[in-house]
């Protein structure tokens, strides 16, 4: 099966979610040609950030560059991440297409976005293209929170085939290796906390919890350029280093304010690492028994109480992780997906 899989971006570009999901989206077919803005683009066109449109643009580039390439490769199957197949759904293409939703821009606007100046474009104007998206295509969400999202906000009815987790690459490390290895000098605990230093990941809470817990060491993960204080700092570390962060901690601190998924949770727990996490992306519908603790709210009291217990009583998640979100179960679905599609050559 030939594939084309459209995406804004690649890893190498971007190493975000969408991105690593595209990585490991690459091994469910053997044919597989990514289609991103920079391998479209000749770097000429109007910027279009200002009215909150340069996405879409990116988006129609990518679908005219498919459309150049379709006439040539004949190809068996669309795959879009979010809105970067809008415009295919403005014009007719014969070949099944799939649109993969990582998330909504309404649920993102609404749950985080309120009261800054992104607010009005992110869910009047981004939401129409993310809408748009959905035209002749198969509609896949990457969780339960999304699907249900889709369909109180556009009436769009959704699959959802949840990610995966490389479970050989992902996996505990003995911690004092893990901490040698980072340059960890640590006998008591360490919480992790791994994303960008801003407000919708959460990093005011742990700036807040580490004041008021300084006899845990708490060291940050992220790609933000922030000076730590009383926390450790390591920036711009490579995804196939993480099992070492993962295993030199004794939980991971994951307050964010708006999550699809949330592959740091995934990632950790397959390192069976328990996880303090506010109830958003997977963990609105995972029981917390068996991950660590979910918080309803972004109390940092709450997470004080929560860190205490898990502290006290460690969970083993790794298992939830293997039965639920291995990456065969991953590459097994969107295979199943692709031939049906493929046998029905058409959009749902």
């Amino acid at each position: 099966m030939k594939v084309a899989l459209l995406s804004m971006y690649s890893f190498d570009e971007v190493r975000g979610g969408t991105e690593l999901f595209t990585e490991h989206l690459r091994k469910a077919f053997r044919d597989v040609h990514v289609i991103t803005y920079s391998s479209s683009s000749n770097g000429k066109g109007v910027d279009l950030t200002r009215l909150n449109l340069e996405e879409a643009r990116k988006g129609a580039a990518i679908c005219r560059h498919f459309r150049r390439l379709h006439r040539q490769n004949d190809y068996d199957l669309v795959i879009a991440n979010s809105t970067a197949g809008w415009y295919l759904g403005m014009s007719r293409v014969d070949v099944p297409m799939m649109n993969v939703y990582h998330f909504t821009m309404r649920g993102l606007a609404d749950q985080v976005l309120k009261g800054t100046p992104g607010y009005l474009p992110s869910k009047y104007v981004s939401s129409v293209f993310e809408k748009l998206a959905s035209v002749g295509k198969s509609s896949v969400a990457v969780s339960a929170k999304v699907s249900r999202e889709l369909w109180s906000m556009y009436r769009i009815r959704s699959r959802v085939i949840e990610h995966g987790v490389d479970m050989e690459t992902f996996r505990p490390i003995p911690r004092d290796e893990a901490r040698e290895s980072i340059g960890l000098d640590e006998d008591g605990p360490v919480g992790l906390f791994v994303g960008r230093a801003d407000a919708t990941k959460g990093f005011d809470i742990l700036q807040e919890v580490a004041r008021r817990r300084p006899g845990i060491r708490f060291l940050c993960v992220t790609p933000s350029g922030v000076e730590g204080g009383d926390i450790v700092v390591h920036r711009n570390v490579p995804n196939e280093m993480m099992p070492l962060y993962y295993s030199s901690a004794d939980f991971l601190l994951f307050p964010s304010r708006y999550e699809s998924v949330g592959y740091v949770g995934l990632e950790a727990m397959a390192c069976d690492l328990p996880v303090v996490a506010s109830r958003t992306g997977v963990f609105e519908d995972l029981g917390e028994e068996s991950v660590g603790r979910i918080v309803p709210s972004w109390d940092p009291t709450e997470y004080l109480e929560a860190i205490d217990h898990v502290l006290c009583h460690t969970p083993h998640p790794r298992k939830v992780v293997e039965e639920r979100f291995s990456m065969e179960r991953f590459l097994a679905d969107y295979q199943a997906a692709a031939r049906a599609m493929a046998k029905g050559r058409g959009g749902g």
